[in-house]
């Protein structure tokens, strides 16, 4: 991809600057010599056992910092459409269109599986697993503002479709890349999406953060919502976090969380979300889904306040099974959108404090740090929303 493998002995000598987490290099081990552990942002990363390894390289050739993923049947541009389900529960619980409840509906009419990202509230965390019923794959939808846990996900999809199982995987763009270099060779009965990825928040301060309004409340934690459409959907003045534990429901805007005001800040990605070389058009998934910011000038008849998604189909077969939604969605080919979402055209930028925010901040001293944290996300985000009000009214 952007860099040689034959620079290093194994995948533990990566730089963390390129490493997207994907725990590909783990799952692929003949040795089982790799660990993935979480440094001190609260990320994963893998750590070899010298003395158990033998120099095989596998960890280096299936890594997505280093190799290209294969593109099957890839169009030459993607298609994009607007639309969303005619489900309107379905859409509801949905951060935006509801188009992925769908595909996992088709998926599961033929007896296949769906992997996907799900909480994991006793941590909590969020991590990838599989489903094989509409309620599985129903807590797969929702926006979860996490790196997600992949590891080991990639062997059961693998063993799914050699079982001969129609598969729908989610992830991100890193994650599915990381999945087709695992695999190694194309499966006809495998459907790979993937989403417009702002960036993946450190797991180990989602744990923290949430781990402390538990402690608050003297309560666990039964869900959280980082797209609630119980304020409506549409604006950035719709972004709230609904979060329940058993004493006590939270419904919180978006600025006033500290998490979510320092995701939106920029200021606790990944270090690889920084230079992503997915953020572009060039996607590693059969179909790319994302919210539809903007439909109301673009598709106003596909604007209702509810959620509209906007979809490309990067693949024939992607194209094949967007064709097929058609009976249970409104959709609408459009042509390429003249203000594409950032991501789709470059990586997030990096803040001047993201260098040291996780030396002046502690993860594991989170609940001491938080105040602090968050001001400064709030500074941030003030600068920002006012820069764009000033672009935006002088154009």
């Amino acid at each position: 991809m952007t860099l040689d493998y034959q620079t290093w002995k194994n995948i533990a000598s990566l730089p963390k600057e390129h490493c997207f987490g994907c725990a590909v290099c783990a799952d692929i081990c003949p040795a089982d010599c790799i660990e993935i552990c979480p440094d001190h942002e609260g990320f994963q990363y893998p750590k070899v056992s010298d003395v158990q390894c033998i120099d095989c390289g596998e960890c280096l050739h299936a890594c997505p910092a280093l190799n290209d993923f294969p593109r099957q049947q890839a169009l030459d541009s993607p298609k994009f459409y607007a639309g969303f389900v005619t489900d309107e529960k379905i859409r509801y619980l949905s951060s935006s269109g509801g188009i992925f409840s769908l595909l996992a509906q088709q998926i599961l009419s033929q007896n296949g599986t769906i992997y996907g990202a799900v909480y994991d509230y006793e941590m909590p965390t969020v991590k990838h697993t599989r489903a094989d019923s509409e309620g599985g794959a129903g807590l797969m939808r929702k926006s979860k503002y996490v790196q997600s846990s992949s590891q080991g996900i990639f062997p059961r999809v693998q063993q799914d479709l050699e079982a001969g199982l129609p598969v729908l995987f989610t992830g991100t763009p890193c994650q599915t890349a990381g999945l087709q270099l695992y695999l190694g060779q194309a499966y006809e009965n495998l459907l790979i999406c993937d989403f417009i990825c702002h960036g993946v928040p450190s797991p180990g301060l989602f744990t923290q953060h949430f781990k402390a309004l538990s402690n608050q409340d003297a309560a666990p934690i039964t869900h959280i919502d980082f797209r609630t459409k119980a304020k409506g959907w549409g604006s950035f003045l719709n972004f709230y976090l609904d979060v329940k534990t058993t004493a006590k429901n939270h419904l919180i805007y978006a600025a006033l969380d500290a998490y979510y005001a320092l995701f939106l800040a920029n200021l606790i990605l990944r270090p690889v979300c920084y230079q992503c070389p997915f953020a572009n058009l060039a996607r590693p998934a059969d179909i790319t889904f994302g919210d539809f910011w903007g439909v109301g000038k673009r598709c106003p008849e596909l604007h209702d306040g509810k959620g509209t998604s906007l979809l490309l189909a990067n693949t024939q077969k992607g194209q094949t099974w967007i064709d097929n939604l058609r009976g249970n969605a409104q959709l609408k080919h459009i042509t390429t959108p003249h203000n594409l979402q950032p991501n789709l055209q470059h990586p997030t930028a990096r803040p001047n404090l993201r260098q040291d925010f996780f030396d002046r901040f502690p993860v594991e001293k989170w609940p001491r740090h938080k105040l602090y944290a968050h001001l400064l996300a709030i500074w941030i985000l003030f600068k920002n929303k006012t820069r764009e009000y000033l672009t935006n009214g002088l154009n």
